[in-house]
């Protein structure tokens, strides 16, 4: 959590202290995504590892189940 809040504070010029007192969760969980994809593509474009990573029909499988209650 702290180098999100890190990441947040350098993205927007703040201060760690005042990204704890204004963002939220959603920034939070925005910035963990962002950072993510970014690994992806770094990955994908150095061809590292993209095993690791589910493909869309594992996950589209994954969504099915998530909305049947399974």
């Amino acid at each position: 959590m702290m180098l999100n809040v890190g990441s947040i504070a350098k993205t927007y010029g703040m201060l760690p202290s005042q990204v704890l007192a204004t963002a939220n969760t959603y920034d939070l969980m925005i910035t963990d995504v962002m950072s993510s994809w970014e690994e992806y593509q770094y990955d994908k474009a150095m061809n590292k590892n993209p095993e690791k990573y589910v493909n869309e029909d594992d996950m589209m499988e994954m969504l099915r189940k998530a909305r049947d209650g399974n």
